[in-house]
Protein backbone atom coordinates (compact mmCIF):
# COMPACT_ATOMS: atom_id res chain seq x y z
CA UNK A 1 0.00 0.00 0.00
CA UNK A 2 1.02 3.61 -0.52
CA UNK A 3 0.03 6.88 1.11
CA UNK A 4 -1.18 9.78 -1.00
CA UNK A 5 -1.06 13.19 0.65
CA UNK A 6 -3.68 15.45 -0.94
CA UNK A 7 -1.86 18.60 0.11
CA UNK A 8 1.38 17.44 -1.52
CA UNK A 9 -0.24 16.58 -4.85
CA UNK A 10 -1.31 13.21 -6.16
CA UNK A 11 2.02 12.56 -7.83
CA UNK A 12 3.71 12.22 -4.39
CA UNK A 13 3.52 8.83 -2.70
CA UNK A 14 5.02 7.36 0.48
CA UNK A 15 5.34 3.97 2.07
CA UNK A 16 3.12 4.13 5.19
CA UNK A 17 6.19 3.94 7.44
CA UNK A 18 7.90 6.78 5.55
CA UNK A 19 5.05 9.29 5.82
CA UNK A 20 6.34 11.02 8.94
CA UNK A 21 6.68 14.52 10.41
CA UNK A 22 9.74 16.31 9.05
CA UNK A 23 10.66 17.50 12.57
CA UNK A 24 9.99 14.60 14.93
CA UNK A 25 9.48 11.60 12.61
CA UNK A 26 6.08 10.83 14.14
CA UNK A 27 4.12 8.57 11.77
CA UNK A 28 1.37 10.62 10.12
CA UNK A 29 -0.76 7.87 8.59
CA UNK A 30 -4.29 8.21 10.02
CA UNK A 31 -3.44 11.60 11.61
CA UNK A 32 -4.22 15.13 10.57
CA UNK A 33 -1.08 16.45 8.94
CA UNK A 34 0.03 19.79 7.55
CA UNK A 35 2.00 20.51 4.39
CA UNK A 36 4.49 23.38 4.51
CA UNK A 37 7.69 24.13 2.60
CA UNK A 38 7.50 20.87 0.70
CA UNK A 39 7.28 18.67 3.80
CA UNK A 40 4.69 16.96 5.99
CA UNK A 41 4.34 18.21 9.58
CA UNK A 42 2.52 16.87 12.62
CA UNK A 43 0.10 19.31 14.25
CA UNK A 44 2.42 20.09 17.17
CA UNK A 45 5.41 21.07 15.07
CA UNK A 46 3.39 22.87 12.42
CA UNK A 47 1.91 25.12 15.13
CA UNK A 48 5.38 25.68 16.61
CA UNK A 49 6.59 26.79 13.19
CA UNK A 50 4.03 29.62 13.31
CA UNK A 51 3.91 30.62 16.99
CA UNK A 52 6.10 30.02 20.07
CA UNK A 53 5.22 27.36 22.66
CA UNK A 54 5.19 28.26 26.37
CA UNK A 55 7.95 26.53 28.34
CA UNK A 56 5.73 26.80 31.43
CA UNK A 57 2.52 25.14 30.24
CA UNK A 58 3.49 23.60 26.87
CA UNK A 59 0.67 25.45 25.07
CA UNK A 60 0.98 27.58 21.93
CA UNK A 61 1.22 31.31 22.72
CA UNK A 62 -1.30 33.24 20.64
CA UNK A 63 -0.94 36.57 22.47
CA UNK A 64 1.79 39.07 21.68
CA UNK A 65 2.31 39.50 25.45
CA UNK A 66 4.95 36.92 26.30
CA UNK A 67 8.56 36.71 27.42
CA UNK A 68 11.37 35.16 25.42
CA UNK A 69 14.77 34.18 26.81
CA UNK A 70 17.47 32.18 25.02
CA UNK A 71 15.08 30.73 22.47
CA UNK A 72 12.42 29.77 25.02
CA UNK A 73 9.09 31.55 25.47
CA UNK A 74 6.60 31.90 28.34
CA UNK A 75 3.14 33.37 28.73
CA UNK A 76 3.57 36.36 31.06
CA UNK A 77 1.56 34.52 33.76
CA UNK A 78 3.98 31.55 33.55
CA UNK A 79 7.17 33.65 33.60
CA UNK A 80 7.77 32.67 37.23
CA UNK A 81 10.29 31.00 39.51
CA UNK A 82 10.06 27.22 39.36
CA UNK A 83 10.61 26.90 43.13
CA UNK A 84 8.56 29.68 44.77
CA UNK A 85 6.32 30.68 41.83
CA UNK A 86 7.17 34.40 42.16
CA UNK A 87 6.41 36.23 38.92
CA UNK A 88 9.67 37.41 37.38
CA UNK A 89 8.48 40.14 35.00
CA UNK A 90 10.97 43.00 35.38
CA UNK A 91 12.94 41.15 38.08
CA UNK A 92 16.38 39.51 37.94
CA UNK A 93 16.34 35.75 37.39
CA UNK A 94 18.49 32.83 36.34
CA UNK A 95 17.73 30.28 33.65
CA UNK A 96 18.89 26.76 34.52
CA UNK A 97 18.03 23.75 32.35
CA UNK A 98 15.14 25.65 30.71
CA UNK A 99 13.72 26.54 34.15
CA UNK A 100 13.40 30.02 35.61
CA UNK A 101 14.68 30.74 39.11
CA UNK A 102 14.47 33.95 41.13
CA UNK A 103 17.65 35.26 42.75
CA UNK A 104 16.48 34.03 46.18
CA UNK A 105 15.93 30.43 45.13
Amino acid sequence: PVVYADRAGYSRQWHPGCFVCCRCSEPLVDLIYFWKSGAAWCGRHYCESLRPRCAGCDEIIFSEDYQQVEGLAWHNKHFACLECETLLLGKPFALANASLLCTTC
